[in-house]
């Protein structure tokens, strides 16, 4: 029994410092790169007009730091726990893969490698009225950039491997508050009339080439991120 105790409290350990490991690994920070401290919460208020949507920016990015542990290359995702929301959407992306929440409750991000600071687009959309007109309230999240490796699977029946990914620990968490109360200043389609497109997104994350019907995300050079219907 004192064997089975001893195995019990090393194999707690081992996980403990493995998970404490990867604190830092990857960072929450601004377009510029500026770290945002583990813990923060942060309130955004700042309206941006998409389409006929209005949406609140969290104008956060991913930086990798030191994506590595015992030598072994690992990736990223970002867990999105929507703690309260009036109405609209949260949509969240990592590498231009998007994918959106309306309810309370715990989301993920796909993961992947991350090379360099990239747009997490995270934001909320918010609901509107029957005459189209952007409802005041708000909406909390919680983020937390977990690293993670990926695993192989072996090949299937087509002779093409498959992998999976697995947590390894989390990085870095923060938490954001997007508050409208109709009367924020809205950031027009015009603060973007001189930035060029240099990435276009479907609403599934699939890369375009050119517009298509339907939804568009399109990342501009001046590192904001524009959805519109066409």
């Amino acid at each position: 029994m004192k064997k089975i105790f001893t195995l019990f409290v090393a194999l707690f350990c081992s996980v403990a410092m493995f998970a404490q490991d990867t604190k830092g690994m990857f960072e929450f920070a601004d377009k510029n790169g500026n770290v945002v401290p583990n813990g923060s919460t942060l309130t955004k208020t700042k309206v941006e007009k998409s389409g006929k949507r209005l949406q609140i920016n969290a104008g956060l990015f991913v930086k990798p730091v030191k994506p590595e542990l015992n030598g072994e290359k690992l990736g990223v995702k970002m867990r999105v726990e929507v703690e309260s929301i009036d109405h609209g959407t949260i949509q969240y992306c990592l590498l231009g893969s998007c994918r959106t929440a309306s309810e309370k409750g715990t989301f993920n991000s796909s993961s992947d490698f991350v090379k360099t600071l990239d747009d997490l687009a995270t934001e909320w959309i918010m609901g509107t009225d029957k005459e189209g007109k952007a409802l005041k309230g708000e909406a909390t999240v919680k983020l937390t950039l977990v690293a993670c490796k990926k695993v192989s699977l072996g090949l299937d029946e087509f002779d093409i491997e498959q992998f999976e990914w697995q947590e390894v620990g989390d990085c870095s968490s923060i938490t954001v508050k997007f508050v409208y109360d109709g009367t924020t200043a809205i950031n027009g389609v015009a603060d973007n009339a001189n930035a060029t497109v240099v990435a276009r997104y479907a609403a599934d994350g699939t890369r375009l080439s050119a517009p298509q019907k339907g939804l568009n995300i399109v990342k501009l050079s001046n590192g904001k991120t524009v959805k519109y219907i066409k």
